[in-house]
């Protein structure tokens, strides 16, 4: 579409036949003033927006580089060190022109990004050839450090009414102020049956079954209504519904990288206890600042825990296989969004452009999470997953299938320095390393990190009672193996004897025999040798860790219970390799290509017997402390990740909680109270309602970051219960930023998979345990948030209604597109899932023919409510149409009435009361 645009000069003159001459003289001069006016530079309109864009971070408040401000007019031609910036008149001489229009990169400015337009220029060059014209009473900018998020949160007064019985919520009374202040009426309370539904997705992400809807409706009372909430809050489905919530934020993903090979690239194998962990937590209602301290150092606050252990799943997610700098950024990164709504990787190259973290303050931050590496550690009931493997770039490594994935900081001496420019081998040259810590503007230069001594268990976890129970077990278990394996070698050796004595000829079978035995025997005593090794082992430790008077006679017993392993193993061996050899020479005998295998295990033979000669041979005297029977880690942890911790869910800080309820209203609402979720900094937007804001966020930490509580008091709150219809108040406020009715919303991509099948009766509630493959969505029927969820593949059905991005979800998106629709009508697992809907209900129906009772049935299951009359007849109707259609001119049968029911209720799956959470 062009557009044209006449002056208002040539409008008059266009007209001026039909005019007066005084009328015509008149409007001419009004329009030449006009004209003047539209054609001159406006310094609000055409300056400052350029200004505040390009030029604030270095020369505004934030910063002032050369002594220079460009957030004022009147600072503009004051200038700065070089001078004014501007001079009023013929532009020519302006250094801030020179400056911006200089052809030489290394001197223009702005310093970084594109270069300002040909036009952005003129627009420069006009407003100063005008004369430099700003208004007297312009503003600057305000101290960055002032910013409403960061400064600490205090409890406002409640919103006083005439009426307080009208406003018993302290919700609703923040609420109603605003509209008040605008004249605007809140929407009346929703029909039992909608509220009803609203709560049960938004608490448990399922809809409420026919039973429970019934007996809410017979008494729909505040006090049910609490009630049922009550119930919903200690549901075991709360914690997956809202597990679910904090995953998007906290960026759980699988392991991911190369799933075909497989090898692991991204995120880690077992990565799922972490899920589980956040499941778990929130239906214990664990407090929030106690779930991000685990999240960040459960190895250094809860060292001797596995099952706080996992949650450090949040870092290990993080994790990049090929580059340890990017796993440190992302932590950087979304340990800032997810906690402080700050973009802290903003000031990655360089200071941020608008908060005040200086490129040192990301450093700092950095810093932190400098020592940090991987482990495996065993869980209860489950193979030993091996040693955190050291990476050999060309080799690939499959995901662990057993025991856990967590954090512990490795290199305690890690020293973080500052780089230019994004790039980690451009190191400053002559800076001292960065000492650790969050932005400076927040914390304070000093930000204290004292190391933590780790108790035993943590840095020897093969000393865990329950690694020694199960090794104990172990050895006993091989004991009485081998001691079966020795008697059925004694009674096949007797049997080749007595053969023997009959039969001169044949020695082989004799020797064979011996040698089987020999290892059976072998292995016998090394089984005893091992499990001696152990319980020697774990007793000097406990004496040395208690300061038993036997201690050193202990560490001796078990210095010599290693040795005499170590001898019965080389025993074990040479009994393994003779017997190897044995068999080699008779396939050398038979078969002449087999020399070199012969010669190789007679090579292996001569190996085992030195190894055995250098163990015999080691003197007592020579013996050392008994070697740990595991890995050994650091016996400190840098305390620094603890320190972190502690700061962010500190009341000091004043945007943990803040960020907090912020999600926690939109996953409510549908929206949230400040929009730019992971961005509570200057270039985020403001807050709707600031002192609404800061009420939750106080409430949240005096009630001991009681989220549970938090909930309850949102989902009874006047507003939640709001009827959700648009009224005539839309053409006022049509994005309903003053609350005056509940926002209807998309059910997410789980709820709508997982109530199809909740509805269907199909849908399993097992809880927890590994990832099943998306490729399983349509066999198994558990809840959504168990399948894999990574950065290279999500569940189709999902991704259709907008699942998170597992690489960066502070808030959703949603679509409406035709594929969705079409997936709710002909997808694999809703037909069968209307198939079963449609048994299910054909049973409950009081006969065959009831079709009034079916379609009842059908609107109460699927939609959570009954159909309206007119409802009532057009299903009725297509009931008989579609009947009729799919018997082709026959009389309709039982099969094609069943047909038709399917359909009717694939078409309410297609419902918008169905999709919608309103």
């Amino acid at each position: 579409m062009q557009v044209v645009k006449v002056s208002f000069a040539r409008a008059v003159v266009a007209m001026s036949s039909c005019m007066t001459p005084l009328l015509v003289g008149s409007l001419l001069a009004t329009a030449a003033a006009a004209s003047e006016n539209e054609d001159r530079i406006d310094y609000e309109r055409d300056i400052k927006p350029l200004l505040r864009e390009r030029c604030y971070a270095c020369h505004g408040a934030l910063k002032q580089e050369s002594a220079l401000r460009l957030d004022n007019g009147e600072l503009i031609r004051r200038g700065g060190d070089s001078g004014p910036a501007v001079e009023a008149g013929p532009s020519g001489t302006s250094l801030l022109l020179a400056r911006v229009a200089d052809s030489e990169p290394s001197s223009r400015m702005p310093p970084e990004g594109e270069p300002l337009s040909g036009v952005q220029i003129g627009l420069i060059r006009r407003w100063i050839d005008e004369g430099a014209v700003s208004p007297s009473d312009e503003r600057s900018e305000t101290d960055p450090r002032e910013h409403w998020s960061f400064r600490l949160p205090v409890r406002p007064a409640v919103p006083s009414f005439h009426q307080p019985a009208r406003i018993p919520n302290p919700v609703d009374a923040f609420l109603a102020a605003e509209r008040d202040r605008r004249g605007l009426s809140p929407r009346p309370r929703a029909e039992p049956h909608v509220l009803l539904r609203r709560v049960y997705l938004n608490l448990i992400g399922l809809p409420p079954t026919r039973e429970e809807m019934r007996d809410f409706l017979e008494d729909p009372s505040q006090e049910s209504y609490e009630r049922v909430i009550d119930r919903l809050l200690a549901d075991p489905r709360h914690g997956e519904r809202w597990g679910r919530h904090w995953m998007d934020v906290w960026r759980y993903s699988d392991w991911y990288g190369r799933r075909t090979t497989p090898d692991v690239l991204n995120s880690y194998g077992m990565i799922w206890r972490w899920r589980d962990w956040i499941v778990r937590s929130l239906n214990d209602n664990r407090p929030y600042d106690e779930m991000v301290r685990m999240m960040l150092a459960a190895d250094e606050l809860s060292p001797t825990h596995d099952a706080d252990l996992v949650a450090t799943g949040f870092l290990v997610r993080n994790f990049f296989r090929w580059n340890y700098d990017s796993w440190k950024k992302d932590n950087v990164e979304h340990v800032s969004k997810a906690f402080l709504g700050l973009t802290v990787n903003c000031a990655h190259c360089h200071d941020h452009k608008y908060d005040p973290i200086t490129h040192e303050d990301y450093f700092r931050l950095r810093a932190v999470f400098e020592p940090l590496e991987l482990r495996h550690d065993r869980v209860p009931g489950e193979p030993d997953p091996g040693v955190y493997p050291k990476y050999d770039y060309g080799k690939a490594y499959p995901p662990i299938t057993s025991g856990m994935v967590r954090v512990f900081d490795e290199r305690l001496d890690s020293e973080t320095y500052l780089y230019e420019r994004g790039e980690a081998r451009n190191i400053v040259s002559g800076r001292k390393p960065i000492p650790p810590g969050p932005p400076v503007f927040l914390a304070g230069e000093e930000f204290p990190v004292t190391a933590i001594d780790l108790p035993k268990a943590a840095y020897e976890p093969f000393l865990k009672p329950f690694v020694v129970q199960e090794e104990l077990e172990s050895k006993a278990a091989a004991i009485a193996a081998a001691e079966q394996a020795v008697v059925a070698s004694q009674a096949a050796f007797a049997t080749v004897e007595a053969a023997t004595i009959t039969s001169t000829s044949d020695t082989s079978s004799i020797e064979a025999a011996t040698l089987a035995l020999r290892v059976d025997e072998a292995s016998l005593a090394l089984a005893q040798a091992e499990r001696e090794h152990i319980a020697s082992w774990v007793t000097a430790e406990t004496a040395h860790d208690t300061g038993a008077d036997d201690a050193e006679a202990l560490a001796q017993a078990a210095s010599k219970a290693e040795r005499r392993a170590a001898i019965q193993k080389a025993v074990v061996d040479l009994a393994r390799a003779e017997r190897a050899a044995f068999d080699a020479r008779a396939k050398a005998a038979a078969d002449a290509n087999a020399q070199a295998e012969s010669a190789a295990a007679e090579t292996r033979v001569a190996e085992c017997r030195a190894a055995l000669d250098r163990f015999q041979s080691l003197a007592e005297s020579d013996l050392k402390k008994s070697q740990p029977l595991g890995p050994v880690y650091p016996s400190q942890s840098t305390g620094r990740r603890a320190a972190l911790a502690h700061w962010i869910t500190d009341r000091a800080n004043p945007l943990a909680a803040r960020v907090a309820v912020n999600h926690i209203w939109r996953w409510h609402f549908g929206k949230p109270l400040v929009a730019t979720t992971a961005d509570f900094g200057r270039n985020g937007t403001p807050p709707t309602h600031p002192e609404l804001l800061d009420w939750l966020a106080v409430e949240l930490m005096d009630s001991g970051w009681d989220i549970k509580r938090l909930h309850r008091l949102i989902v009874t709150s006047g507003a939640f219960a709001m009827q959700s219809h648009a009224t005539e108040t839309a053409s006022v406020d049509v994005e309903n930023r003053w609350y005056w009715r509940f926002e209807p919303s998309r059910m997410e991509a789980e709820v709508v998979r997982d109530s199809l099948l909740h509805v269907s009766g199909a849908l399993n509630f097992t809880m927890g345990g590994p990832d099943i493959d998306q490729s399983q969505s349509q066999a198994s029927l558990r809840r959504s948030l168990y399948f894999t969820h990574h950065g290279e593949a999500r569940m189709p059905l999902l991704n259709l209604f907008d699942a998170a991005d597992p690489c960066d979800c502070y808030r959703r998106s949603t679509s409406v597109i035709p594929q969705q629709a079409l997936a709710l009508t002909n997808n694999e697992m809703l037909v069968t899932a209307a198939s079963g809907l449609e048994a299910s209900l054909a049973e409950e129906a009081a006969t065959t023919d009831d079709t009034e009772g079916f379609v009842t049935a059908a609107f109460e299951r699927v939609l959570s409510r009954p159909p309206s009359p007119e409802e009532r007849e057009l299903a009725k109707t297509f009931l008989d149409q579609q009947a009729a259609l799919v018997a082709e001119g026959v009389e309709p049968s039982e099969e094609h009435r069943r047909r038709a029911r399917r359909g009717l209720i694939r078409a309410l799956f297609n419902h918008n009361d169905f999709v919608t959470i309103r």
